[in-house]
């Protein structure tokens, strides 16, 4: 667990109105607890696709899914109960600020003056490719902020086929 990037903190900036929609806002527990959030239970209905579907209704990702449940398919039958966890520990680190922790695959906001943690669920990159771990500081905010590719990011894009701007627009 460390401070969010710089990256991580433009990425977020740049689609702030999208992410607004996948956090989660916990109460803060009680000093000298952790503990937020209730687990769920879900039955699987006959239109969901896949655990990543449901794991976006819930705000959640679905590996996180997959190890609250560790028996059920990626793919679970239509009948099938499943917990949703969510219900989760709190980063053992300052309530202050945005903290990222790699291993739970989540983002950790605590606005200025309010009782109350923004969990938002991140990705992280690529396998392979480490996401570095780092303690940072937000010097300047900019809004609506261009992205601009790394070579090795357009290299692999075109690779794939996608052919990616030199600068990405806002």
């Amino acid at each position: 667990m460390k401070r969010a990037s710089l990256l991580t903190l433009t990425l977020i900036g740049a689609f702030s109105a999208i992410q607004a929609a996948w956090a989660v806002d916990y109460p803060l527990p009680p000093t000298g607890s952790r503990l937020v959030g209730q687990n769920q239970t879900y039955t699987v209905q006959e239109g969901d696709k896949n655990l990543q579907a449901i794991a976006r209704r819930f705000d959640t990702a679905a590996m996180l899914i997959l190890e609250a449940n560790n028996t059920i398919a990626p793919v679970p039958k239509p009948g099938t109960t499943i917990t949703i966890p969510s219900q989760l520990l709190l980063p053992d680190a300052p309530r202050q600020g945005i903290i990222v922790n790699l291993a739970e695959l989540r983002l950790y906001y605590y606005p200025p003056g309010e009782n109350i943690v923004q969990v938002y669920p991140i990705g992280i990159g690529l396998q392979g490719l480490e996401t570095p771990v780092m303690e940072t500081r937000v010097g300047q905010k900019i809004p609506n902020p261009t992205w601009t590719p790394t070579a090795g990011i357009r290299q692999r894009s075109l690779e794939r086929g996608i052919k990616l701007p030199p600068v990405v627009p806002a």
